[in-house]
């Protein structure tokens, strides 16, 4: 009976111990991206200016700078600063293969993405802007003809846009790279 009760209260201290284990590491986590210092955002600073598209980086063996990229999609990104106002973002389609459009926050985390299929006139495009900023859109907005942009709220001021092209033999990559770096993000010009 002793033991059968010591068995007990040390399958409890063991179930216990996990679970504030589990809980610890889900909350560290959790935390190493909000203070990382070299976070994607910071590394793509480093790389270029705001609101001008740059190619990323082909992946290599190393994988130094941008590790676990494909090296069969091309990439290009443009960080944006919403600020001064609606940034609009327009990369064409072409016939390389899938390609895809990611918006980032600042801290890295995708909040919104859209692929080929959803391209109008040979463009994805779309308008990024703050809660705020859209809500100031929807209200100058005209009723009867309301617009046909594809607006994204941003969840921080900063950010950046990913632009991914797949190829699907080696030789289309550097028809893939011009189409991801025809990545375009420009200041939206206000609403008349």
């Amino acid at each position: 009976m002793i033991w059968g009760s010591r068995l007990a209260a040390a399958a409890l201290y063991v179930i216990a111990a996990v679970i504030i284990g589990a809980l610890v590491h889900f909350a560290i986590v959790l935390t190493i991206p909000l203070v990382a210092a070299r976070d994607a955002y910071a590394r793509l600073a480093e790389l270029g200016p705001v609101l001008t598209t740059l190619p990323l980086p082909r992946a290599d063996a190393s994988g130094k700078a941008f590790p676990y990229s494909d090296p069969a999609v091309a990439g290009a990104f443009c960080r944006f600063d919403l600020t001064k106002g609606p940034i609009r973002v327009r990369a064409p389609i072409g016939r390389a293969g899938f390609s895809s459009l990611s918006f980032h926050s600042r801290r890295g985390a995708a909040f919104y993405a859209f692929t080929d299929r959803a391209a109008t006139h040979g463009f994805m495009e779309a308008v990024i802007v703050t809660p705020k900023q859209l809500r100031a859109l929807v209200a100058q907005e005209d009723e009867d003809n309301p617009s046909e942009d594809l607006r994204i709220a941003s969840p921080t001021v900063e950010g950046f846009v990913l632009s991914r092209v797949f190829s699907e033999l080696p030789g289309l990559y550097p028809a893939a790279e011009d189409q991801a770096k025809a990545l375009s993000c420009a200041p939206e010009p206000p609403a008349k």
